[in-house]
């Protein structure tokens, strides 16, 4: 319901409303606002009155020798009867007269000009004496723009021009020259577009683009080509006097590009001889992996327009901030990655020699940074053209210009989504019906429940037309203050989906709204949001350069911010938690307005509205050894004489991921309750408290009685006396602990007191690997596509210390190499304890390599590597796997199902069958059956009661049989690490002979995703606070949006449908019809088997309640 304030004014602004009221579909209110200037010169009515001792004279005749693709030009007028309505105008093509005329236009009075100048000056700017002398000196930019140029002088002013006299021709050197290219997003994270104009044809010569990361092997992309003529046209004045040839519009598609690199590139045309036309070389940096954690800068405006910098086309100031604006970028592009224009972008208005201006004067951003676009009115709108509005603010263009110009990652050339780093953007199209139940309602919410908030924390909605709230003045006279029909339909998608901030052009101001839902301000906050913000802040930054917009005198409570001036926004994200805004003036750069977002993970997902059930019959199975520990209890009781000593000091040094090492022990008080832990990293003592609200891992009232206040528990533990049963009498214990490279260094404790009441007696010396951070444990899955393959490992090192990628090709073969985007979280992206608090450990970073375009049935090998900042390699030891079977392949096919393994299938519910996976032939199933338990850890660490006794049996069987095995599903439950995040290095270690070899896919479980208030199904904390995040990043799987567990892959003749069962499954829900979707999409004459898998019991199935 609208709040009591809010109908207060509406009622006070009745009149008012009923005087300026118009239907949505013929809103014209702020539609055409300011004048294209070209649109004064009635070229149409142009008479002859040449004279004979007028004259014009241009220089230099030959631009651009140097290979320039801009020039100052001088203009000499010499004219016997000046005026002050004289006027010179620039025409291109030279030859202005009637050839340029349509077959359907007959001018029927020289000299039949039909196609208006690309620019014009009044004649007395050149000189302030001109009407006395009539001479005067011009000095005007011309860009190449694929034709010739000439001057010709009128009189009679802009309305009745009479040709006074007209120059000789000028022009480039080379007028069809590759030119001004535009950089944008491509359908992948790891894609570049690049457009260009040239006045090459396909017939004449072939488009590539020339590329590589800079200094190394370039290699070349093709080029598509379009173009669109007279015809393509709506209306006038692009159909009539604003026509003018596009020249061709080119766009490659830059592939598999490494993240965060720097790459060059230049334009290439193949002519039909063999010979070349170059552009000059650009530079571009790469898209950041989607979720990377690294600093990534986007700047936001609308409404920006062209401007001259030799003052021409000056009428009504019409575009005053429009050249500040693009400068102010162009002297901070060091610091921005990514620009959204979002509508309203040349302001051609059907003179379409304008967007060629305009594609030259944001040159040097568009070729350096992805330049996204949005519709805007003054792009699309045209009557009777299936505009939602009626106006002809595009002097009918009609959308074909901005459409065919520009490339964005759409369907359908308008509405459309894409991913930067951390970010995730939804740019709607307001030219075109939003409202509920139209298709672009549905690709706006689907764009919003797409998004991974744990890797993609910040998602943004871009629309042209102000859908929220605005104050501006024509706004205040409707009494809505938004575009009509705004907010009415958007707003539930935005507080449902949660998001972040809401960006508007239109409205040619700044200005910024409270979080705000249903008109009122849900946070009393103004600058520094953290935690939950309850609502979505709306921006109007449509201040981008043209003449600005009038506020409305009505004082409205949501406005936090307003400026009647030119300006752009800037979101910088610094991480997951973290992001600033910042209004910046195009006058001089300075910050006018900001606000801060902190928040964590859990802080996002406690606003999800899939309903947190509370159905826990069969929750939490099962206690995590670790958690048995009360660390945050220890005390120090060290004796001198109590020593425990680790060997060998140095691990790995044969290059081996995995070491035995042997621990002595002596102490002179042994007890049955001593126990050893292994710590990693080795230094475990805390010198400063670590507070998380009520989950301190210390005491806030820190000194030596707490010491040595111990935040994070081992990675595992074994009691003293399980290596010599007369431990409690002689205090000599010797054991075998087996160590995996976790990152970190190693140290080992002595503990008396038991689990409960921990006392450190001592510690021992440090131990490491050689190279800690050494990339290990890859685990395979299918990619998207049939013939992909997935390789994602840990390691230590982050993208500023080194590039990660794999080496890979058929076995035998020259290898390639395919970069990796590397993810990684942090404490605060959990959502509760132990994950959040003692059960923390540093995951380090994981990385995915995507390998495409596979031969089938292929044995293919390959190796981690990660490139050093010294050039230097780091490499991981080989690996070898069998690429996927086309689909609906005739051959024999073998695919492993189970659950619940843990970590190296869990304790079962006492199910009629101890321990059992599924071997799926392509033509019979086969199951097989083992009884006999072992511990879960090899060296019979973190037992306790026999939490995972089948695990390592399932995995040695897998590993017996893998000759036989072609696919591995694991459904659920997995590390059971329940928070204790070292638990997943074991967990992978422990399934890398399988996962390293054949793809591993898996299903979401509780015992990952589920946490009280987070968006589960579920309302457990079987994942003891991880809620996802360490399934979805550790593993991959070939879903729209990993934190949705849920997607389809192929294997063969085999069809899968893999669920989520922790979130909502039941009719009508999102996931109901994905599932349908995936079983409606089998082929089922080349896939006969379709499998469904889910890791809770959907179905039926037979065991004991205990």
């Amino acid at each position: 319901m609208e709040g009591s304030s809010f109908w207060s004014l509406k009622v006070a602004l009745v009149l008012v409303f009923l005087l300026h009221y118009t239907a949505a579909h013929s809103h014209n209110k702020h539609e055409g606002d300011g004048v294209q200037p070209l649109s004064k010169i009635q070229i149409h009515r142009a008479v002859y009155e040449l004279h004979e001792n007028a004259s014009l004279k241009a220089y230099p005749a030959l631009l651009g020798v140097k290979g320039e693709d801009s020039e100052w030009v001088t203009v000499k007028v010499d004219s016997p009867n000046p005026s002050g309505d004289d006027w010179l105008a620039v025409f291109s093509p030279a030859n202005f007269n009637s050839s340029t005329c349509p077959s359907t236009d007959s001018r029927q009075q020289a000299p039949y000009i039909c196609s208006a100048p690309i620019k014009y000056m009044l004649a007395n700017d050149s000189s302030a004496d001109y009407t006395k002398t009539g001479k005067g000196s011009f000095k005007l930019l011309l860009i190449n723009q694929r034709e010739d140029f000439s001057f010709a002088l009128f009189s009679g002013g802009l309305s009745n021009p009479k040709l006074v006299a007209v120059s000789s021709a000028i022009s480039f050197v080379n007028p069809k020259a590759p030119l001004y290219p535009r950089l944008a997003q491509g359908k992948q994270w790891d894609e570049m577009t690049v457009t260009w104009t040239s006045g090459y044809n396909i017939d004449e010569a072939v488009p590539f683009v020339e590329w590589g990361l800079k200094g190394e092997a370039q290699t070349r992309s093709p080029a598509g080509t379009l173009t669109f003529t007279r015809e393509s046209m709506c209306g006038p004045p692009a159909r009539t006097v604003g026509w003018r040839d596009p020249g061709f519009i080119h766009t490659s598609f830059l592939k598999g590009l490494w993240p965060n690199s720097l790459y060059t590139y230049k334009l290439g045309h193949r002519s039909s001889n063999g010979s070349y036309i170059w552009s000059k070389s650009y530079t571009f940096k790469s898209t950041p992996y989607p979720g990377q954690d690294s600093l990534q800068r986007v700047v936001i405006f609308g409404d920006m327009g062209k401007a001259e910098r030799d003052g021409s086309n000056e009428y009504s100031n019409y575009q005053p901030g429009s050249l500040n604006t693009t400068d102010q970028l162009i002297k901070d592009l060091d610091n921005i990655d990514i620009v959204f224009h979002i509508g309203d972008i040349s302001y051609a208005n059907g003179y379409i020699s304008q967007w060629d201006q305009f594609t030259s004067q944001v040159e040097p951003i568009a070729s350096t940074v992805p330049y996204m676009i949005a519709s805007g009115n003054h792009e699309r709108d045209t009557p009777g053209t299936g505009s939602f509005y009626n106006g002809n603010d595009a002097g009918g263009e009609c959308g074909v210009l901005a459409e065919t110009m520009f490339y964005v990652p759409a369907e359908n050339r308008a509405k459309y989504s894409t991913d930067y780093g951390m970010f995730h953007f939804c740019v709607a199209d307001t030219e075109h019906d939003w409202r509920e139940g139209t298709e672009q309602y549905k690709f706006i919410e689907k764009c919003l429940a797409s998004v991974d908030r744990q890797k993609q924390p910040w998602l943004i909605f871009v629309a042209h037309r102000v859908l929220g709230y605005s104050s501006e003045l024509y706004y205040g006279l409707d009494g809505s203050f938004e575009e009509p029909m705004g907010r009415e339909s958007m707003q539930k998608l935005w507080q449902k989906y949660k998001v972040d901030i809401a960006f508007y052009g239109h409205v040619h101001n700044y200005e910024r709204i409270c979080p705000i839902y249903q008109n009122q301000c849900v946070n009393t906050e103004k600058s520094h949001y953290s935690g939950t913000v309850n609502g979505t802040i709306h921006i109007v930054v449509g201040g981008g350069g043209s003449h600005l917009s009038e506020f409305s005198p009505v004082q409205t409570t949501w406005s936090l911010h307003k400026d009647h001036d030119f300006g752009f926004v800037k979101l910088t994200a610094f991480n997951h938690s973290s992001l600033l805004m910042e209004y910046k003036k195009s006058s001089d750069g300075n910050v006018y307005d900001s606000f801060t977002i902190s928040r964590d993970y859990r802080d996002v997902l406690a606003c999800v509205h899939d309903a947190a059930h509370s159905h826990t019959k069969y929750g939490g199975d099962g206690v995590q050894p670790l958690s048995k520990i009360q660390i945050h209890r220890a005390v120090y009781e060290l004796h001198e004489n109590a020593s425990v000593t680790a060997n060998p000091v140095l691990l790995g040094t044969k290059g081996g991921d995995s070491q035995w090492v042997t621990v002595e022990v002596g102490t002179p008080k042994p007890s049955d309750d001593d126990w050893l832990a292994v710590f990693s990293p080795a230094n475990f003592k805390v010198k400063k408290f670590v507070y998380f609200g009520s989950s301190s891992t210390c005491t806030p009232n820190y000194d030596d009685v707490y010491a040595p206040c111990i935040g994070t528990a081992p990675i595992k533990y074994r009691f003293a006396n399980e290596s010599n049963s007369a431990y409690a009498k002689t205090g000599k214990a010797s054991l075998k602990f087996l160590l995996i490279n976790q990152r970190e260094d190693f140290s080992f404790a002595l503990f008396s007191g038991g689990l409960s009441n921990p006392k450190v007696v001592a510690v021992s010396n440090v131990i490491s690997f050689a190279n800690p951070k050494a990339p290990l444990y890859p685990r395979l899955a299918l990619g998207k596509h049939w013939d992909e393959m997935t390789v994602t490992w840990t390691s230590g090192y982050n993208i500023d210390e080194a590039v990660p990628f794999v080496e890979w090709g058929i076995k035998g073969e020259s290898q390639t190499r395919s970069p990796a985007g590397t993810l990684t979280f942090t404490r605060e992206s959990m959502c509760g304890p132990p994950a959040r608090t003692v059960g923390w450990r540093d995951p380090g970073f994981i990385h995915t390599s995507f390998l495409k375009d596979l031969w089938p049935n292929s044995l293919y090998t390959y190796k981690l590597g990660h490139r050093l900042s010294n050039s230097s390699y780091i490499w991981s030891k080989s690996y070898s796997f069998k690429s996927s079977p086309y689909p609906g392949q005739d051959s024999l096919q073998h695919v492993v199902i189970f659950g619940d393994m843990g970590k190296v299938t869990s304790r079962m519910r006492r199910s009629i069958v101890a321990y059992m996976f599924i071997f799926v032939h392509a033509n019979e199933n086969k199951p097989f059956l083992s009884s006999h338990k072992i511990q879960a850890e090899q060296d019979g660490s973190n037992e306790y009661a026999d939490y995972q006794p089948g695990s390592l049996m399932t995995r040695d069987q897998l590993v017996k049989d893998l000759d036989e095995i072609d696919i591995v599903f694991h459904i659920g439950d997995m590390a059971y690490s329940n928070g204790y995040i070292s638990q997943w290095d074991q967990f992978t270690s422990q399934v890398e002979p399988i996962a390293s070899t054949v793809p591993y896919m898996i299903a979401s479980g509780n015992h990952e995703r589920d946490v009280p208030g987070t968006g589960s199904f579920y309302n457990t904390n079987d994942s003891g606070g991880e809620c996802g995040v360490l399934a979805e990043t550790m593993f991959y799987v070939p879903a729209e949006n990993r934190a949705k567990f849920w997607y389809s892959a192929d294997y063969g003749m085999f069809h899968f449908c893999i669920a989520d069962s922790e979130h909502d499954w039941r009719e009508g829900s999102e996931q109901y019809k994905f599932i349908e979707k995936c079983l409606a999409s089998a082929d089922r004459q080349k896939q006969p088997w379709l499998i469904f898998a889910a890791h809770r019991v959907l179905g039926y199935v037979l065991f004991l309640l205990e």
